[in-house]
């Protein structure tokens, strides 16, 4: 009988968001490997319906939000503490996985010479120019990164003095996010307009500009409206407000039923400016929403077309943004069309597809042997 491959997880954020939705599907893919997997996270909770055994990262509040300094290394050395104390309880580790950056996560690579473990980092946004986070690219055995990023990844790797060419490093490679087919979302409801927005309440993410264009419909007028949001924790940057009072607007705080609020709706409003990927548009897209997107150069927009699988406004427009929701909003023939288009292309992202190679590189066993070695010796 083979031995399982036992896996960890290092989960230090402390709200639920797209990496961490990605991750899950990642290990849905695994149930049929002979795999364990063990995850140390900040937040328990989101992890809760998962098969794996977890257990809680303790960190003290002063070090919570540190993201710079001495400050900064010091936090992620106490991870990594926590990670060699946890190594005496799990037994052997053949494969770490990185699920959000080398700047998050660290400490694995902190440890990694220690437990001679694998490394697997997944980039799920721009990583910052930086000699650690370049030579932590260099130190993992496989890199899988979405396209957006690649310009971030090569200036971290520039800045540690290696070849900014991310083609040229064998170990580093692009790939898509999918939606596994066990929990494809339902379908949405095409009786009446319904509008949804689901993010983090980062500032980013655009709440204040859904909000405002909403403002603009005629209380009568505006349509029923469903919003899903996470309240980020632990976290140095502005966030917006909510609840806000608003007319026919409801809102869900990390919701369990979050697939049928989103069936029961129909036009799926995302704000959020050069997106890295998009995983609540790719959800909305399988429920056969008609989505409505910023027309900013970020993924999603590349990949659809207008008035054929979504729709399109000016960034941060307000009035481009609230003239386009109206016109959904005034025909549900045109929404119900999108919709369906936007199905088709969100069945090409299935997580048997995309995490496939993922996959493999987390069940091996074997230790990688470098095939990018250093170009040139560091100076500290």
């Amino acid at each position: 009988m083979n031995r399982l491959t036992h896996i960890i997880i290092l989960d230090p954020v402390a709200f639920a968001g797209g990496s961490k939705i990605s991750t899950k599907h990642v290990l849905s893919q695994l149930k049929s490997q002979d795999t364990r997997v063990t995850i140390l996270t900040a937040d328990p909770a989101s992890w809760s319906s998962s098969q794996a055994y977890i257990t809680r990262l303790r960190m003290p509040q002063l070090l919570k939000k540190a993201e710079q300094g001495m400050m900064y290394f010091a936090r992620h050395l106490l991870i990594a503490i926590q990670l060699l104390w946890l190594r005496l309880f799990v037994g052997q580790i053949h494969t770490a996985l990185g699920a959000s950056g080398p700047g998050v996560d660290l400490a694995l690579y902190l440890v990694k010479p220690l437990l001679s473990f694998r490394v697997v980092q997944m980039v799920h946004g721009p990583v910052a120019p930086s000699r650690t986070i370049g030579r932590c690219f260099i130190a993992a055995n496989s890199v899988f990164y979405l396209d957006s990023t690649q310009k971030s990844l090569s200036s971290a790797l520039n800045a540690a003095g290696y070849p900014n060419d991310v083609d040229t490093h064998s170990h580093i490679q692009t790939f898509r996010n999918g939606l596994p087919k066990q929990s494809w979302p339902s379908q949405c409801q095409y009786n009446y307009s319904v509008m949804f927005w689901a993010a983090s309440l980062l500032k980013w993410k655009g709440l204040d500009t859904f909000m405002a264009a909403l403002s603009q419909f005629p209380s009568s007028k505006r349509p029923e409206t469903h919003i899903c949001y996470i309240r980020p924790q632990q976290n140095n940057l502005a966030i917006s407000g909510a609840p806000q009072p608003l007319n026919k607007v409801f809102w869900h705080h990390s919701p369990a039923n979050l697939d049928e609020i989103r069936a029961r709706a129909n036009i799926f409003v995302s704000t959020s400016i050069q997106e890295p990927f998009g995983l609540s548009i790719l959800e909305a897209m399988a429920a056969g929403m008609c989505v409505i997107i910023p027309a900013d150069g970020a993924f999603w927009d590349k990949q659809l077309t207008e008035n054929i699988n979504c729709l399109k406004y000016y960034p941060n427009d307000i009035n481009s943004l609230s003239t386009i929701m109206m016109m959904a909003h005034s025909n549900i023939q045109d929404v119900k069309t999108i919709g369906r288009a936007a199905c088709k292309v969100a069945h090409q992202y299935d997580t048997d597809h995309c995490f496939m190679t993922i996959c493999e590189h987390l069940v091996a066993k074997q230790i990688a042997v470098l095939t990018t070695p250093p170009q040139k010796e560091i100076q500290r």
